[in-house]
């Protein structure tokens, strides 16, 4: 009996850590890029929302009534890049130049393309297959992610589930008292059933979300629609600035997709060692037999 009390202790701390996204010891990269609200691909073209992007870039943002004006830096008195929503005209240097599509609204939040944005603030970025690679060179910072899908197929509804999963968006008309226990599939709801007990669902609920998540950066991700599976590499930078990587395993239930297994991967900090002072004997405090 104590045998599996001590089990059903164990897997209950491992999935509390899990459930309160315990945040790491390492700390993001002051410009991180994640998103709270996550690119999209429409028309062929990736678009990402608005202040992320800029964050990343260090770039101050004025935006009015419509017209976006982006300025290199707090101290710039020229914008480089002017952008208005829903017209694919803007300007580059006061030059004009024409979209292939316009910034919109989306879920409220303005969405800007991520090619033209990211050139033009002298960002190289280049395709590799399912992702891509945004680099600054002369600040040395880049950042790979993943092409995003469009938010009506099979790869962007399973997207769409990672956003729950890390409290990123307000489920809208949530009818269950379970919505994040309802999150994992079956079989893993019932693994989990096993190893806690009948309460689960609750336990699931009380405990999560314990560390706030800034935003999150999908590094790569791949579905397999005969077998009804999929994975995801999620960045995840949490709010006290800690950041790690999780690598999220879906499978496709009849309801949609649900989340099957979570293995989070934190930062690592490498310690700081100093030089050592030497000590006395005397210094280390009393000494004591442990019996063998």
């Amino acid at each position: 009996m104590r045998a599996r009390g001590y089990r059903a202790e164990v897997v209950l701390m491992a999935l509390v850590t899990a459930l309160c996204v315990m945040a790491p010891a390492a700390h993001a990269a002051d410009r991180e890029l994640v998103f709270d609200v996550q690119p999209v691909t429409l028309e062929g073209r990736t678009l990402v929302p608005l202040r992320p992007i800029f964050e990343w870039l260090g770039a101050k943002v004025v935006y009015d009534d419509g017209h976006l004006s982006a300025f290199r830096s707090e101290e710039a008195a020229v914008p480089l890049v002017e952008l208005w929503l829903g017209s694919a005209e803007a300007k580059v240097a006061g030059a004009p130049y024409r979209l292939d599509v316009a910034p919109q609204l989306l879920s409220d939040r303005l969405f800007v393309p991520l090619r033209f944005v990211a050139e033009s603030f002298g960002v190289w970025v280049e395709a590799q297959g399912r992702q891509m690679k945004l680099s600054l060179p002369q600040e040395e910072i880049e950042a790979v992610m993943a092409i995003p899908p469009h938010p009506q197929s099979l790869l962007g509804k399973m997207w769409a589930v990672a956003v729950r999963y890390y409290d990123l968006v307000e489920v809208p008309e949530v009818t269950s008292t379970t919505p994040h226990w309802d999150l994992y599939s079956p079989a893993r709801q019932e693994e989990i059933a096993q190893d806690v007990g009948s309460d689960a669902p609750s336990i699931v609920e009380a405990h999560w979300g314990g560390r706030g998540v800034a935003g999150i950066r999908v590094l790569d991700s791949h579905l397999s629609v005969a077998e009804g599976v999929g994975w995801m590499h999620v960045r995840v930078v949490y709010s006290g600035g800690e950041a790690g990587t999780d690598e999220i395993d879906c499978v496709l239930e009849p309801a949609g997709w649900r989340i099957d297994i979570v293995k989070t991967q934190p930062d690592v900090v490498e310690p700081v060692v100093g030089p050592v002072e030497p000590v006395e004997l005397d210094d280390i405090g009393p000494q004591t037999d442990t019996p063998g």
